[in-house]
């Protein structure tokens, strides 16, 4: 395959890389990285968000992050998610502000307001969009890893724990041109995370291009590795630009197995589902026992609500990788639907 000639203005677009020190309140202590939060309020119906340093800029298709919680808290109430800017509340007045404090955590914010929000909390799994809230996923608690993709281009929103897709939550509204930040709230005592905007290894794989370049050792590998690692920052573009340059040189190799198994995952990432498992379904019928494709095909069965489909897939993923522990998982939270 010719090298794929990609042009983008990803370096030069300023993406979320910390929280917002210069807006943050006298309850949040950030720690010099910008990265770890610790609550101190001692008021539990008190309330504190803070958010990401820049907000999710309007070039990119999708955004994902991670947060890990270093310690729940006295109650395990933080959430995380995305945010607008919001108000200040003030004694009996509201004031517009960067700061980001009230009574509320991510999502709770009112559909009647301007606002729109989303997020995932941890003491009861539920997800919350635009004031509703309702069941989603597991709690979660002290050293687990929680994740938050955002697809502006499908306009959905889905949360990972310790690197499982728990299906999407919520979506954008359709008309949605609006700023949004990472952020995460906190309504426990001593509750404290630290966040990953990219700078080290995501938990949740399907982020990363481990599972596909680990599989080979030469120079294709290692030109695609800086291609795939720039969908993550989720330029639009540059998703758009390489799944034609791969469509273009399947057209020539059909059963081409890395270029199958790239572009299924940049549909999945993209949120492309149908274009996605037909992908990967070729795949598999080109090499059964192909664990990259009965994981991803697995999972979009899920997030389909395929539910059957999704389980015979992990059925035998577990089969080839009895001690997987993503499989394991990922099939238990299947298994309970």
């Amino acid at each position: 395959m010719e090298y794929l000639e990609l042009t983008t203005t990803f370096n030069e677009v300023a993406l979320p890389t910390a929280w917002d020190i210069e807006n943050n309140l006298q309850s949040i202590n950030i720690d010099s990285s910008g990265l770890k939060v610790n609550y101190t309020d001692l008021d539990d119906n008190k309330a504190a968000i803070i958010r990401a340093n820049h907000p999710i800029p309007s070039q990119c298709g999708i955004f994902y992050f991670e947060i890990k919680v270093i310690n729940k808290g006295k109650n395990g109430m933080i959430g995380v998610g995305y945010c607008t800017k919001q108000n200040k509340e003030i004694g009996d007045l509201f004031i517009k502000t960067d700061h980001i404090n009230n009574i509320l955590m991510p999502g709770q914010e009112s559909k009647e307001s301007e606002l729109w929000g989303c997020g995932y909390h941890g003491d009861d799994g539920y997800s919350f969009c635009s004031g509703d809230g309702e069941p989603y996923g597991p709690t979660y608690t002290t050293d687990d890893i929680i994740g938050c993709y955002l697809n502006f281009i499908n306009k959905i929103v889905f949360y990972t724990k310790n690197g499982v897709n728990l299906g999407i939550a919520c979506n954008l509204p359709d008309n949605w041109k609006g700023i949004l930040y990472p952020c995460v709230g906190f309504r426990s005592q001593g509750g404290s995370i630290e966040v990953n905007f990219g700078r080290e290894t995501f938990k949740y794989s399907a982020m990363n291009n481990e599972d596909i370049s680990k599989r080979l050792n030469n120079a294709l590998s290692l030109e695609y590795q800086g291609k795939i690692y720039s969908i993550m920052g989720g330029c639009e573009n540059v998703l758009v630009n390489l799944t034609a340059e791969l469509t273009k040189s399947l057209e020539k190799k059909q059963n081409n197995v890395f270029e199958l198994s790239c572009r299924g995952k940049i549909y999945f990432i993209m949120g492309q589902y149908d274009k996605a498992l037909e992908d990967l379904t070729r795949l598999l019928e080109i090499e059964p026992n192909n664990i990259t494709a009965l994981k991803y095909r697995g999972e979009i069965n899920y997030m389909m609500k395929r539910y059957n489909e999704s389980i015979t897939d992990l059925k035998k993923l577990l089969t080839i990788k009895p001690k997987d522990t993503w499989a394991m998982e990922a099939y238990k939270l299947v298994e309970k639907l």
